[in-house]
Order: structure tokens, then C-alpha cells, then sequence
């Protein structure tokens, strides 16, 4: 055991005295995830300037279609009416309050907004917004979690909404049949006394009154000069957006399935870019074995006393140590630098060294598959490059076709990417890492008996 340390612990130090090595080994791969996730980042999700918002309305009112109309003028939201479709052949249908939720609860959408029925009929609404004791109030599904989002677009809500209390005012016609409407309800209502029904029909009377002799042309024009008639009108809109009472919106708490996607692309680029480092570690060790074998040092080895099975075993320690150093380098430094966030830390351990001990294997493969250094590295490239495109290295393992993610089955850098998102954001059990592990152990042990049968054969 102290032999194979020895034998371990001296190709480290000669890999980490290697700083050509090293650039391919960290700096590459570290490189790649950066470029790939930065350029995914501003080309997914619609952009992250937009918010998506659907729309389920249950009251077809004037007022619901209005609001709708000033929401899609919004250039910070992108308007659905229309639930997302599981293929081309389903047919479109309308939101519903259960399809919405879902879509939000799925991530699909970033809220949703339900304008129920009896939103339009809301005699009060002009005074005090749906929403109030009069009226029903509009519901504002959101995941609990995105808090600045929620936020922002509440503030876009009420602005819509309050768009439309300004615009109701400046029609003298809807705001005289909505004071017609609040009399009859006022008349017809048990829950006031004759007092306060007198007081109340006096104040209507006297503000239809008001209604017909205002000009509103002149007070829209006003406004319009900044002064302080529309500090004013902005200052109520203000002051009832912040009052405890009547608030127009309900927020609703709709908590997003977890483990359904990445986060953000960097959960995508930081996995792919660890095949890339290892492929480099393969690479590096097998060309130090064709390197000690031509400048004698395989043979100086076999005259100690040495087996030529503990010389392989150390040649092999040092890379399956080197390859989880990799490994853990480039996802701490996702982590560290990128936010990259791992779901399952501790069911990582798993995939890491079930590929390490693959790629242990690749590395005995083609250190025998040439004479020179020359020919092995180029050997290497020609054979690792087609089965790291095939298998995720170039084209992320999630965008692929279906006939493309079933032709990677036979590519091990398939595996090695797959079992690691699959601690990173696929939210894997143990049961579901066992298959991706199987094949990185089997791929290895076949790897590595190849590379012995052949060296065995092909030295002293």
C-alpha cells in the first residue's frame, strides 16, 4: 500500500507541475460553463425582462376586457389567455383558475391573474376598486419564493386597475349609470337604517349632480400640464394603492414543484463542463504512461521491486484522484461564483466516483492505443470527441431530441453529465441515480480490463 501512495502521490505532483495540463485540466472547462451559460442565459425563458401572466377571465365584462388591455400594453409583461398544450394536436383551450395555477405551479408561467365574475358590475368600483367589502376581489397566483417579482407585479396590477378608475371618471355617462345603479342598491339594501339610506341617496344625488356639470375636458387637460391637480389625483391613487382596506388584489400563494428544471443555465453548463475536464485528466495520464514507457521509466519500474500490477494500480489512484478533484473544483466554483445550486449534496458523492472510476478506465484504454505521445493524444481526441458531442458535451443532454438522447445511451459522457444533474437540479432518489452509476461502473471495468489485456501484451 505505501508503494502504491508513492507511485499516487508522484504523478500528482508531476501533473500539478504541468501548467499546459492544468489550463485544459481547470481553466477550459471553468471557461466553456461561463461562455455556455452566459449565452443560454440571455436566449431562455422569453428573456428576463418580461414577466409571463395568464389570464383566466370569468367576468367578460367592459371593465375585465379594459384591464386586460391596458395589461398586454405593459411591456414588462407577456399576456397568456391561452393554457400551455402538451402537443400540437391538443386542441387551445381558454385559462381556467386550476389549468393557471398549474402552469405557474410548473413553472410555465411567471403568475397568473383571475378576474372573477361580477368584477364589472361592481357599483363601488370606481370609489374604491374591485376588491373592496362591494366586490370581488382579483386573485394574484404567484410562487411564494419570488417575492421581488410579486411585488412588481402587484404594482402593475394596481397601476392597471387605477388606469381604469381614471378613465371611468372622465366618462360622464358610465359614471352617471354606475350612480344609478348604487341608488337602486342602496334602496333595495336591508343592512341600513332610513338614516343612513337618506344620507347616502343625498350623497349620490348630489354627486350626479357634480357629474353633469363638471368639464371633464378641462380637468383632463389640467392634469396633463403636471400641476397640482395631477400631483393630487396621483397622491390619492397613492394613498388608497397603501390603505389596509379594499386592496383591489388577493395574493395567492402557489408554491412551484421543485426539481422539474434547472435554475438557471449555469446548472446545465457547469455538469457539462466537468466531462471536459475529465476527458482532459484521461488524456494527461495516458500520455505519462506512453511518455515513461518510451523514456524508460516503465522498465526502471519492473527491475524494482514492484509488481506491474501496483504500478498500474498507482498510475490509476493518481487519476481517479485527479478526476474527483476535478470534479469537486468545478462545481464548487459554480457554487462559489455562479450560484449554482445543488440539490442534493450528499447523493452527489455517488455520481462523482462512479465517474471517476469510468474515466479511470478510459484512461487505460488509450494509453495503449499508441506507440508515441503524439499518437495516443491524437488516438484519444479522434476516439473521446465524437462520444462527447453525442453525449451531452456539446449540445445540453435537456435540449436534445428524443431520437438524439436515445442514441446517446451509448455515449459514457451521457451518463457522467446525466447522474450528475441528476444531484444537481433533477432532484434524483437513490433508487433513480442506481442506473446511471451501473453503466458509468460498467463502462469502467470494461475500460480498464481492455487497457491490462493490451498492455500485458504489448510489454515486457
Amino acid at each position: 500500500m505505501a508503494a502504491l501512495l508513492t507511485l499516487a502521490a508522484k504523478d500528482l505532483r508531476l501533473l500539478l507541475r504541468d501548467r499546459f495540463a492544468l489550463f485544459w485540466i481547470l481553466a477550459f472547462p471553468i471557461m466553456y460553463a461561463l461562455f455556455f451559460g452566459a449565452i443560454f442565459s440571455s436566449e431562455g425563458g422569453g428573456g428576463r425582462g418580461s414577466l409571463s401572466l395568464a389570464i383566466v377571465d370569468e367576468d367578460g365584462s367592459a371593465l375585465s376586457v379594459a384591464l386586460i388591455a391596458r395589461l398586454e400594453a405593459h411591456a414588462s409583461l407577456r399576456i397568456a389567455r391561452d393554457r400551455e398544450r402538451a402537443d400540437d394536436d391538443e386542441p387551445t383551450q381558454r385559462y381556467d383558475r386550476e389549468s393557471a395555477r398549474a402552469d405557474v405551479r410548473k413553472g410555465r408561467r411567471t403568475a397568473y391573474l383571475a378576474i372573477p365574475a361580477g368584477f364589472g358590475d361592481n357599483p363601488y368600483a370606481l370609489f374604491s376598486g374591485a376588491g373592496s367589502s362591494a366586490g370581488p376581489s382579483l386573485e394574484l397566483g404567484m410562487d411564494p419564493s419570488r417575492k421581488a417579482e410579486a411585488g412588481f407585479m402587484q404594482g402593475v396590477l394596481m397601476e392597471a386597475v387605477f388606469g381604469g378608475i381614471r378613465a371611468r371618471f372622465s366618462d360622464k355617462q358610465a359614471l352617471s349609470d354606475d350612480i344609478d345603479r348604487a341608488r337602486a342598491d342602496i334602496a333595495a339594501t336591508d343592512d341600513l337604517s332610513l338614516a343612513q339610506k337618506l344620507i347616502m341617496q343625498t350623497f349620490m344625488d348630489a354627486l350626479g349632480s357634480f357629474i353633469e356639470q363638471i368639464d371633464v375636458d378641462s380637468l383632463e387637460a389640467g392634469s396633463a400640464g403636471g400641476g397640482e391637480a395631477g400631483d393630487t389625483a396621483a397622491g390619492a391613487d397613492e394613498a388608497h394603492t397603501d390603505s389596509g382596506g379594499g386592496a383591489p388584489i388577493e395574493l395567492v400563494e402557489v408554491a412551484r414543484e421543485q426539481s422539474k428544471g434547472p435554475r438557471s443555465s449555469f446548472d446545465i453548463t457547469f455538469p457539462q463542463s466537468t466531462a471536459w475536464g475529465l476527458m482532459s485528466v484521461a488524456l494527461g495520464f495516458a500520455v505519462t504512461i506512453v511518455r515513461e514507457r518510451t523514456g524508460g521509466t516503465l522498465l526502471r519500474l519492473a527491475i524494482a521491486p514492484l509488481s506491474r500490477a501496483q504500478v498500474l494500480a498507482g498510475k490509476a489512484l493518481a487519476c481517479f484522484v485527479s478526476c474527483l478533484g476535478v470534479m469537486l473544483f468545478l462545481l464548487l466554483f459554480g457554487v462559489a461564483a455562479m450560484g449554482l445550486q445543488i440539490d442534493s449534496p450528499g447523493l452527489l458523492a455517488l455520481p462523482m466516483l462512479c465517474t471517476a472510476a469510468c474515466f479511470t478506465g478510459l484512461m487505460m484504454v488509450v494509453s495503449v492505443m499508441g506507440k508515441t505521445e503524439n499518437a495516443v493524444a491524437g488516438a484519444s481526441w479522434g476516439l473521446m470527441m465524437p462520444f462527447a458531442m453525442l453525449g451531452g458535451g456539446m449540445i445540453p443532454l435537456i435540449a436534445m431530441p428524443d431520437w438524439l438522447q436515445t442514441a446517446s445511451n451509448v455515449s459514457f459522457f451521457k451518463w457522467s453529465i446525466y447522474a450528475i444533474e441528476g444531484a444537481v437540479w433533477r432532484g434524483f432518489s437513490l433508487a433513480d441515480m442506481a442506473l446511471p452509476c451501473a453503466v458509468l461502473l460498467a463502462f469502467g471495468a470494461g475500460f480498464f480490463a481492455i487497457g491490462i489485456a493490451v498492455f500485458r501484451r504489448t510489454e515486457p
